[in-house]
């Protein structure tokens, strides 16, 4: 018998959840405000979670929800979707558009990896550090996209086929058996092959940390400290906390690759690496990539120095301005002014992300839900209830509790969720709050375990280098470098920079 899908069960069952606890409410101790909060969030929380309807269509339920049942008016719950943050990421992702359409990540990525030899540490490093910049400013996804063929490409170089059906990849990482009718060429046989594929994943998910742009989560908790803490979190700001931690949070992934999976390539005389061909091969950098990159380099100069060159004179200009600003000017700088050409057309721009737009304007309406009805102190009083008031246990069970959610939902999704309770929480126990949320952000952005973790994830596993239980073996000894490293951060640096 043919068991439902996920989305099947799902699509029932939040209305069901919203329906109980709406009513069950005031047996929890909630006001008829917060039980009804709670009870849309459990609906859009159970939908995102199952994929019942596409989740961007989720985003919307609060839009429906909140005025019906009281918990916020049309206008406020409409205006969370127009937040400055989701403007950022507007302008960023237009940016990240234009990158991609000259072709400029590509050049950036082959001049990273041919600088780094053929050594399998070497190869991964190349790899990881040239994904991990480039996921700073234009999507995982793209990033993750971008890479996976050229590292194919270099594997298809790098390992050496050996006789018979049965390819050992480690005691680490578990055995691959293949069907002998098959071009093993074409098979993922070396352990050095699942470390790459895995390394561009994971260095696309932490990479993204680096930046307000590179991840969601992080313009989450932008969003939220401006509209619960009255602080603004800028991209300078940021950048001093987050880009830090992704570098750290680089290195210890691709050391732990290194123990875990121990990779391998066999030195071959003459050899070279294909990233070095491919990049010949392109040639000179074209207008439309030297223009680009200027365009970048301009909006990347303003959001570094708005706080004490642009500001003192311009008050009112944002990170925000800054970046719708950079992507308007990407429809106006010709890349071809006979032929009207531009860095960016709208056709091309069609290409945004507007779920996560969407997304994460649903986050920013919860948010703003939880604290109006006081939900998130309530969930705030369990969490502190349960004993744990020390800072560095509560950052420890707050970080693994979004690590392990995050590889089964959304990492928006997550972070919008939490992002409010860790305010609460903090504010309960007289902690930081910046601390707790910095600490949600980056744990919904390390999703290492599951292929439909995250987009990175669900791309490289569909190389076919790797299977499930290799990527979740692999990805749960990550995890608790990244769990360490997400702890040292918060604990440690972000005071030290944030005061």
């Amino acid at each position: 018998m043919r068991l439902p899908a996920r989305s099947d069960i799902g699509r029932p069952l939040g209305p069901v959840a919203f329906g109980v606890l709406w009513f069950a409410g005031g047996g929890l101790g909630l006001g008829p405000d917060a039980a009804a909060a709670l009870a849309c969030t459990a609906w859009i929380v159970v939908w995102w979670v199952t994929e019942a309807v596409p989740i961007p269509v989720t985003s919307l339920l609060p839009v429906a929800l909140f005025p019906l049942t009281g918990v916020l008016d049309a206008s406020a719950t409409t205006t969370a979707y127009g937040d400055p943050i989701v403007f950022l990421l507007l302008g960023g992702f237009l940016l990240a558009l234009a990158v991609e359409r000259t072709g400029l990540h590509e050049r950036i990525s082959l001049l990273v990896i041919s600088r780094v030899g053929v050594s399998a540490p070497g190869l991964l490093f190349g790899f990881m550090t040239a994904t991990a910049l480039l996921s700073m400013w234009i999507s995982n996804t793209a990033t993750a996209m971008l890479m996976v063929p050229i590292a194919i490409a270099v594997i298809s170089q790098t390992y050496t086929v050996t006789d018979g059906p049965q390819v050992d990849v480690g005691e680490g990482v578990g055995e691959m058996v293949h069907d002998t009718d098959e071009d093993p060429a074409d098979l993922p046989a070396t352990r050095f092959g699942v470390a790459l594929m895995l390394g561009i994943a994971y260095a696309a998910s932490v990479g993204g940390v680096g930046t307000l742009i590179g991840s969601p989560p992080n313009a989450v908790l932008a969003g939220v400290a401006e509209s619960q803490l009255g602080v603004d979190v800028g991209f300078l700001e940021w950048m001093q906390f987050g880009f830090p931690v992704a570098v750290v949070g680089t290195l210890a992934v691709w050391a732990t690759l290194l123990v875990v999976v121990r990779p391998t390539v066999d030195v071959v005389p003459g050899r070279e690496a294909i990233a070095a061909h491919k990049l010949a091969e392109l040639g000179p950098p074209s207008p439309g990539e030297r223009r680009v990159a200027a365009l970048f380099g301009l909006v990347a100069l303003g959001w570094l120095t708005r706080p004490f060159l642009i500001s003192p004179v311009f008050p009112e200009v944002t990170d925000a301005t800054i970046a719708i600003a950079g992507g308007i000017a990407a429809f106006l700088v010709p890349v071809n002014a006979r032929r009207r050409e531009f860095l960016l057309d709208w056709e091309y721009a069609l290409r945004l992300p507007w779920g996560v737009l969407l997304l994460l304007g649903a986050g920013f309406a919860l948010a703003r839900a939880f604290q109006r009805t006081g939900l998130d102190r309530r969930t705030a009083d369990l969490i502190t209830g349960a004993g744990m008031t020390e800072l560095v246990g509560l950052v420890v069970l707050l970080a693994v509790t979004v690590v392990v959610l995050t590889n089964v939902t959304s990492n928006t999704a997550t972070a919008s969720v939490f992002t409010p309770i860790a305010v609460a929480v903090a504010t309960s126990i007289g902690a930081p709050p910046l601390t707790l949320m910095a600490t949600v952000a980056l744990a919904a952005s390390f999703a290492f375990v599951l292929p439909v973790a995250t987009a990175p994830n669900a791309i490289v596993f569909g190389s076919g280098y790797l299977s499930i239980p290799e990527m979740a073996k692999v990805g749960a000894a990550v995890s608790v470098t990244g769990t360490a490293v997400i702890v040292v951060g918060v604990v440690w640096w972000l005071p030290f920079v944030w005061g």
